[in-house]
C-alpha cells in the first residue's frame, strides 16, 4: 500500500510540474528607462501584462535593456522558456533583426512595438502614427508662417531623437508637407535626451554668428523632452543675438509640455505638440494576448495622434487619453 501511495504522490508531483511547464508565457523585451517616455512606458507595460496575467492565468517575463546586444540576449533567454508570444520594442531595429528572426523561425507570434526592423515582417507591428505626426507638423508650420513663406525663406533647426525608424518617419513626414521655402540650417541627434538637446542648443548659440542665430524662426523636434532642453538653453542665453524663434514643436503631449503653455519663460514663442502617450505600450500587450488566444492579427496597427496647442490643451487635459497616462 505504501508503495502504491508513493507512486501516486510521485505522479501527482510530476503532473503538477508538467502543468506548470505548459503554462502559457508572454515574453516582453523593451528599452531601459533612459528618459521619461521609456520610464513611463515600462510602468504601463508592466502594469498591463501583470493585470492580464492575473486575470487569464498565464506567466510572463518583462525584461529591459539599454543596448541592442543586451536585448538580443534577453530574447534568447525568453526563447529558452518556450514562450507563447513575444513583444519586442527594439532599441534599434536593425540590430535586433537576428533576434527577431529567431522568434519567427521558432513559429512564435512576434509583436514589434514602436521601432521597426526595415524589411522584416513580424506577426504584427504597432506604433503611434509617426508619419502623421511629421505630416501634421509640416502643415502646422506652413499655416503658422504663411505670410513669411509668401515673402521667401524661413530658417529652422531640427533636433532628432536617434537613428531608429521613429525619427526617420517623423522627419520624412515633415518634409513631405512642409513648404519648400523652409530651410533647415542644422540638424542635431539628441538620443531623446533633454540634457543633450540643452547642450547642443547652448553650443549653437555660443558658436554661430549673430546673423545666423537671428535668422532662425522655428525649431522642429521629435520629442517633448528635447524641447525642455532647448527651452532651458534659450532662457539661459545672454549673448548679443536677438532670439527671433516663433514656434517650437514637440511630440508626446505630457504634463511638462502643458506647463509650457502656461508659463514657458519665453514670451513671444509658441508651442505645439502631438499626442504620443507612453500608455500606448498597453495596446501592444493586448495584441500579444490576442495572439496567445490564437486570434489572427492585422499586419500593422497605427495609434491615432492629436495636435495639441494653446487653443485646445485645456480640453485635452480633461480627456481619457491624458487621464489614463497619469493613472499609475
Amino acid at each position: 500500500m505504501k508503495k502504491w501511495l508513493t507512486v501516486f504522490l510521485t505522479l501527482a508531483v510530476l503532473l503538477g510540474c508538467s502543468q506548470k511547464e505548459t503554462k502559457p508565457l508572454m515574453g516582453v523585451v523593451t528599452p531601459a528607462a533612459d528618459h521619461g517616455f521609456t520610464a513611463e512606458s515600462i510602468r504601463h507595460g508592466e502594469a498591463q501584462v501583470k493585470t492580464l496575467a492575473a486575470e487569464h492565468g498565464f506567466d510572463y517575463r518583462y525584461l529591459t535593456a539599454a543596448e541592442s546586444g543586451e536585448q538580443s540576449n534577453h530574447v534568447d533567454t525568453i526563447l529558452s522558456l518556450k514562450p507563447s508570444v513575444v513583444v519586442l520594442w527594439p532599441v534599434t531595429g536593425d540590430e535586433l533583426r537576428s533576434a527577431a528572426q529567431k522568434v519567427k523561425d521558432a513559429g512564435i507570434p512576434l509583436i514589434i512595438y514602436d521601432r521597426f526592423i526595415e524589411g522584416f515582417t513580424p506577426t504584427a507591428e504597432i506604433s503611434g502614427d509617426n508619419v502623421a505626426i511629421g505630416e501634421g507638423a509640416g502643415r502646422y508650420f506652413n499655416e503658422y508662417f504663411k505670410d513669411d513663406l509668401a515673402r521667401g525663406q524661413v530658417n529652422y533647426l531640427e533636433f532628432k531623437g536617434d537613428s531608429s525608424s521613429v525619427p526617420l518617419e517623423r522627419t520624412n513626414g515633415f518634409l513631405s508637407t512642409a513648404s519648400p521655402n523652409f530651410r533647415m540650417v542644422q540638424s542635431f541627434v539628441t538620443n531623446w535626451s533633454q540634457q543633450t538637446s540643452m547642450e547642443q542648443m547652448e553650443s549653437y548659440l555660443n558658436t554661430q554668428s549673430r546673423a545666423e542665430i537671428e535668422s532662425i524662426r522655428a525649431i522642429f523636434t521629435h520629442d517633448d523632452e528635447i524641447v525642455f532642453g532647448i527651452v532651458e538653453a534659450l532662457k539661459n542665453y545672454r549673448g548679443p543675438a536677438r532670439i527671433n524663434i516663433k514656434l517650437i514643436n514637440g511630440v508626446s503631449a505630457g504634463e511638462g509640455f502643458m506647463n509650457l503653455f502656461e508659463n514657458s519663460g519665453l514670451p513671444g514663442i509658441d508651442f505645439m505638440t502631438y499626442t504620443f502617450s507612453p500608455s500606448m505600450v498597453r495596446d501592444a500587450i493586448d495584441l500579444a494576448y490576442s495572439a496567445m488566444q490564437g486570434n489572427t492579427l492585422q499586419s500593422s496597427y497605427k495609434i491615432p495622434t492629436e495636435l495639441i496647442d494653446k487653443n485646445n490643451y485645456r480640453t485635452y487635459m480633461q480627456s481619457d487619453i491624458y487621464k489614463v497616462r497619469y493613472s499609475l
